[in-house]
């Protein structure tokens, strides 16, 4: 096949699909190139040199993807080394729960069919980086975009009989939102639950206060049932922290 020479249009940071449909080129000068997965779409952009995150999202959009939940939207690690890591703390996560006769529980399963990997940026908001260029950094490398619709659930998960997704609560105290998830299922909580936020924040309420503070969940928060006792359990310690590095996806958060 005979080359053309490249028009200055060509040359221009304009997004174009490549013949692989799943995936977007943003053409420029060869030079420290970006690779960023669209999650949970098939889809991804590349770029031939570092680029800002505003054009990383604006790119995005074009591509159907709707920022629409801020708190939820984030970047993520997706080079070899950073995957390396998460894959490493899943396993071991795992094996622990293995060791604790727990591999038929429904958490289990919850886990190994979770993907996961570390957080570069989280709770990316288009209008704030757009008026100030300090939330507008360079970009390069290999990263992952997450962008879940907002949708008014909380997940529940870990020592329960199954993972729930429920309907948001405002203005109801977290240990009711528990208690009427199903009395059957769960009964008294031995241990406060761990909450993780769609931002990766992650908070720690306390024995007695969690039972009277009206925590806020927002829409897509992970409440995390622990085993035992978080403070002595490593298993519940290496879950959140792995919790906090999982990947929602649009069809199944």
């Amino acid at each position: 096949m005979s080359k053309r020479p490249l028009s200055l249009l060509s040359l221009s940071l304009t997004a174009t699909i490549l013949a692989t449909p799943t995936t977007v080129q943003a053409q420029n000068h060869p030079s420290s190139p970006l690779n960023v997965e669209l999650v949970g779409t098939g889809k991804a952009l590349q770029f031939q040199q570092a680029a800002r995150l505003e054009s990383v999202l604006k790119h995005a959009q074009e591509q159907q993807i709707a920022l629409q939940y801020p708190l939820a939207v984030t970047l993520f690690d997706n080079s070899e080394t950073a995957v390396q890591r998460s894959t490493a703390l899943k396993n071991s996560v795992l094996n622990q729960m293995i060791q604790h006769n727990l591999v038929a529980h429904p958490f289990y399963k919850f886990i190994q069919q979770s993907q996961f990997a570390p957080r570069v940026l989280s709770a990316i908001d288009v209008d704030r980086i757009r008026l100030d260029k300090f939330d507008n950094p360079l970009l390069q490398g290999q990263l992952a975009l997450s962008a879940p619709k907002r949708k008014e659930k909380v997940l529940y998960v870990g020592n329960l009989e199954k993972v729930y997704a429920v309907e948001n609560q405002a203005g109801i105290a977290l240990h009711e939102q528990v208690d009427n998830l199903s009395s059957s299922d769960i009964g008294e909580l031995a241990y406060p639950p761990i909450l993780i936020y769609p931002d990766g924040k992650v908070v720690h309420p306390h024995h007695g206060s969690w039972l009277t503070t009206q925590y806020y969940l927002p829409p897509l928060t992970m409440v995390y049932i622990p085993f035992d006792e978080f403070e002595t359990s490593q298993m519940d310690k290496d879950i959140v922290a792995l919790l906090a590095q999982r990947k929602p996806t649009s069809s199944k958060n």
